[in-house]
């Protein structure tokens, strides 16, 4: 996006396999993933590869959009965000973004190969759920993601996963 406002698209990648297999894993189950050139300066740790605990930067009137897939592309089982939110300000985390809410995104291509000689593209569309949020204060934040997995008849399997990561938003 040109300007000062710019879109930070943040992946929420689930190995729902692991997480079936061990539901109070969420820590060895998930990882995040953004630009890289966003991962914050002074991150240590997991922190500066996209990991679990990614912390991000962003400036003021930014806006953040979060996605959720699996690692089969929700092909067995899918990763569906149900809630993400600002956790409550305490010393350190002074910074600020809007109430996230969800966006259903209709007619989103999904492509693949009809064959290799000559390589012949064709597609098909699917609706996807996206949270976003705008940074609004300056300082920073840790947020919570709630997400579910469902079943290919759409039935949840387990209980609700939370996850705390967090942003850094500057001028």
């Amino acid at each position: 996006m040109s300007g000062t406002t710019q879109t930070v698209d943040v992946l929420l990648l689930v190995n729902a396999d692991r997480l079936i297999a061990n539901p109070n894993d969420v820590l060895g189950s998930v990882s995040l993933v953004v630009s890289t050139d966003l991962v914050d300066k002074a991150a240590t740790g997991n922190q500066l590869d996209g990991g679990n605990e990614l912390w991000f930067d962003v400036k003021r009137n930014d806006n953040i959009r979060w996605r959720a897939t699996t690692l089969s592309r929700n092909f067995d089982t899918t990763a569906l965000i149900t809630k993400v939110a600002q956790g409550r300000a305490q010393p350190g985390y002074d910074g600020a973004i809007s109430t996230p809410g969800f966006l259903t995104v209709e007619g989103v291509p999904v492509a693949y190969l009809v064959s290799n000689n000559p390589i012949s593209v064709d597609g098909n569309t699917v609706t996807n759920t996206e949270w976003q949020a705008t940074a609004t204060k300056v300082g920073k934040i840790w947020y919570t993601i709630e997400f579910v997995l469902l079943d290919q008849e759409l039935k949840q399997i387990g209980g609700t996963h939370t996850w705390d990561p967090y942003i850094t938003i500057t001028n």
